[in-house]
């Protein structure tokens, strides 16, 4: 006797923005203008908010495996001739979609045009943060103690099994708001015998130490979380224990990310959403990216001063 096949998991959702367009629930077939009802297996769940708001799981159905009800067209007009508003004409646009309109703002909306005033009111929103961004930058660059400060990698490949390896290096650079630089060095994140190494790069103790002492009387301004593989090497790089370089202390550290998210207000037209921006990686990009929150007019060249030394 053969042991039958364990039955497949069907594929599960977590938004209804996900689901192709053959997915339905039971309730959406019975609410088609010619209502339907599921003629073959669950092809899927979601798990997601009710119209209702009420978070539940629900099952799905391939719409071209349905068929129809037993109501005959008779019931149907008379079904039709009781409803006292029309639920099936959008008062937008005019289209008559089989699915009964959403109600949004006093309006039956189809999905198309109830889709577009959701995000029509997430950009109104997103609109008013980007003003706040800009007033938050303009402060930042009035401030004659603020240093920008970067780090750029040297990576090295994947180890045989596709393992990640610790970046070999890191260069930081910290500029000041008028572009002037206050700290530029390539420190080793590795051992000194590591293939892979720039050539120029230093040992971190006395690197660390001037940075360090470059800051002390700076307040900070970083993209986000850029020097988590800074710190992450440093600590497997077991000869390296020292203090933090940065300031602490309220409002001595800020970041940048959160900000130009706001400012840029770039929002996803499916999911209305932020696109996460790119980050802007040197001390010059982030300074030049600050700029333009602030308002201020771009300047070809951020200024050249003499870098510190070690």
């Amino acid at each position: 006797m053969t042991t039958p096949e364990p039955a497949k998991p069907v594929p599960s959702y977590t938004w209804w923005g996900d689901l192709p367009a053959h997915l339905v629930t039971k309730t959406q077939l019975a609410d088609l203008d010619l209502p339907r009802q599921p003629g073959g297996p669950v092809r899927a769940r979601i798990t997601a908010k009710s119209p209702s708001g009420r978070k539940d799981t629900f099952d799905l159905f391939d719409i071209h495996e349905s068929v129809p009800t037993k109501a005959t067209v008779a019931q149907l007009a008379a079904a039709a001739a009781r409803r006292t508003t029309g639920t099936r004409t959008c008062e937008q646009c005019g289209a008559r979609p089989e699915i009964p309109c959403t109600k949004l703002d006093g309006w039956l909306l189809c999905r198309t045009c109830a889709h577009i005033a959701r995000l029509r009111a997430k950009q109104k929103a997103a609109a008013e943060k980007a003003t706040a961004a800009t007033d938050w930058a303009a402060r930042l660059l009035d401030d004659e103690h603020l240093a920008v400060v970067a780090v750029e990698y040297t990576h090295r490949p994947p180890n045989d099994t596709g393992k990640t390896r610790t970046p070999a290096a890191a260069r930081i650079t910290a500029i000041d708001t008028a572009g002037a630089t206050l700290y530029d060095a390539t420190l080793r994140l590795v051992g000194p015998r590591t293939k892979g190494v720039p050539e120029g790069a230093v040992d971190p103790e006395g690197a660390l130490a001037a940075l360090r002492e470059t800051l002390a009387e700076r307040n900070v301004l970083v993209w986000d979380t850029e020097f988590t593989p800074f710190f992450g090497a440093l600590h497997r790089l077991k000869e390296v224990t020292r203090p933090n370089p940065f300031p602490s202390g309220y409002k001595r550290q800020q970041t940048m990310l959160w900000a130009v998210l706001d400012w840029r207000a770039d929002l996803d037209p499916r999911t209305g959403q932020h696109h996460m921006p790119a980050p802007p990686t040197t001390a010059e990009r982030t300074l030049y990216l600050l700029r333009q929150l602030a308002g201020s007019p771009a300047v070809q060249h951020l200024g050249e001063a003499p870098l510190l030394g070690l």
